[in-house]
């Protein structure tokens, strides 16, 4: 027969710890809860962009503040001295103490705005770099993978076909511009028929030009001479009929010698 072991009796009747039963449990509830829902997922790591966004909020706020105390600052200036005129001493110096405060924490926002600008500045300037070295990066990857895939040995073996393909399209144009057949003519031969072609064509030339005689040639040339000298000679004795009777003065002597030495050129 077989008796049941108490609660507090372990295996074998011995006595068990009941911190441990508890941890145990606890450890295969979570188990179960994890096997259930997924393990609880890692928080995404902060974007130095997103820390910008924020940096440059602070900054905006930072100058509503400075611009808030400014403000502050005239208005008690101007109330001390309205307290001054007033005779209110102790208005007035009340005022410029609120003054004072106001320019202790407008100079305590001053060293924040800076401090802060020049984290931003550092910050745009980190990122900045990263996104350079991101994209040097990729460049050199797809630098080596592209040497990688080409063969030096390759390259050289395709530059060696290369030439080898354009010496031989120079020695097949050589060839086609050669001469067909056998051409024994020579170039001089060639010449002289020619000039003898040249002068056969100028004989012909002559032989085919009309003929016109002498005498009918001196006769033209008679024709063509004997009117003008008979309009010379008219003008010239038209010219003497109206000259005038009258003495002649020494310009028109001289003028009549002119004509004399005319006429007897022309054989009048």
């Amino acid at each position: 027969f077989f008796f049941a072991a108490p609660r507090n009796q372990g295996r074998f009747g011995r006595p068990s710890c009941p911190s441990i039963s508890n941890s145990r449990q606890l450890l295969s509830t979570r188990n179960v809860a994890m096997n259930l829902f997924g393990r609880a997922k890692k928080a995404p790591k902060p974007k130095i962009s997103d820390r910008i966004k924020e940096l440059k909020e602070a900054q905006e706020m930072l100058d509503k503040q400075e611009a808030h105390l400014e403000k502050k600052m005239e208005e008690a200036r101007k109330m001390a001295l309205q307290k001054s005129r007033q005779k209110n001493k102790k208005a007035a110096i009340f005022q410029l103490k609120r003054k004072k405060m106001f320019e202790k924490r407008l100079n305590q926002l001053y060293g924040q705005r800076e401090n802060v600008e020049r984290l931003i500045n550092a910050m745009e300037t980190v990122a900045f770099n990263k996104a350079n070295i991101e994209k040097l990066k990729k460049g050199k990857e797809a630098l080596a993978q592209t040497i990688e895939e080409v063969d030096v040995d390759k390259v050289n073996e395709l530059m060696d076909d290369v030439n080898e393909q354009v010496a031989m399209a120079d020695e097949i144009g050589e060839a086609m511009a050669q001469t067909l057949g056998n051409d024994d003519i020579e170039e001089e031969d060639l010449e002289k028929e020619l000039e003898e072609l040249q002068n056969e064509e100028m004989e012909a030339e002559m032989l085919q030009a009309p003929e016109v005689p002498m005498s009918e040639e001196k006769s033209e040339k008679v024709e063509q001479k004997q009117p003008a000298t008979v309009e010379v000679k008219g003008d010239i004795l038209a010219e003497l009929a109206s000259a005038p009777s009258a003495p002649v003065s020494k310009p028109e002597a001289k003028q009549d010698k002119e004509l004399e030495a005319v006429t007897a050129s022309l054989g009048i």
